[in-house]
């Protein structure tokens, strides 16, 4: 479920003025500024407030959150259990019992406005299958993939087997034994292709891991070597796509 224009929800706890906006001029009192009695999207307390505003509705209903993960929230009804998993403005609701369920989207969208996206099939770059049948839950990144791959032009390279050369043991001292480096690496986006693997890594993609362990050692002086390295992960990811 996506709640609409969220961050308007919220209460403001302290004061907060602006300019008049444009075509609200008063003429009798233009040096007058307004008020805000809620937050709005570009304020800094906006999102503080906005997540006070649905955690103090989500107490109110009868959910606990979830003491290691304060984005998720349960609520038990007798043999029953529902979940409500929060990110900024997005919720998803999973519980084992259907009216359960649909009372409580139903409170949601009393409170606030929202719309039902239906059953979730994308979220966070991550597409979401649920085959009722097999009883299985497929979790896959094709699209967030073929971004990256993308972004960092290897959406044609050669694809390897294998993410890492078993040959090739990535040390610091790498940038000291090759020629001066700095002038050749200063415009290479090292440190965003390796936060672009680690998210595969952290939400499909645990073959990665290794490869991830060791190249993020070197985010913050890398080398040529370092770098062809990290595009040998990109090749080993081209090999999904073909």
């Amino acid at each position: 479920m996506d709640v609409k224009t969220a961050f308007l929800n919220g209460s403001l706890n302290e004061d907060i003025y602006m300019d008049q906006p444009d075509g609200y001029l008063d003429a009798t009192q233009p040096d007058y500024v307004c008020k805000l009695k809620r937050s709005l999207y570009g304020l800094k307390q906006s999102p503080r407030m906005w997540n006070q505003t649905i955690d103090g509705f989500m107490i109110k209903m009868g959910f606990k959150k979830c003491e290691s993960d304060h984005c998720i929230y349960i609520k038990r009804d007798d043999q029953d259990m529902i979940l409500v998993v929060l990110y900024v403005d997005d919720l998803i609701l999973v519980s084992s019992n259907n009216e359960l369920l649909k009372s409580t989207k139903m409170a949601l969208s009393k409170r606030f406005e929202m719309t039902d996206l239906g059953e979730l099939d994308y979220f966070l770059g991550m597409e979401i299958k649920n085959d009722r049948k097999t009883g299985m839950v497929t979790v896959q990144q094709t699209k967030f993939l073929k971004s990256v791959l993308t972004k960092f032009g290897m959406d044609n390279s050669k694809p390897v087997k294998t993410p890492q050369d078993p040959g090739l043991k990535l040390t610091k001292n790498m940038c000291e034994q090759e020629c001066k480096h700095e002038d050749t690496m200063c415009n290479v986006p090292y440190r965003s292709a390796v936060g672009g693997i680690m998210y595969l890594m952290v939400a499909t993609r645990p073959d990665l891991a290794a490869a991830v362990g060791s190249l993020s050692q070197f985010s913050s002086d890398p080398c040529p070597t370092h770098w062809q390295a990290l595009k040998r992960v990109l090749r080993y990811l081209q090999a999904d796509e073909l």
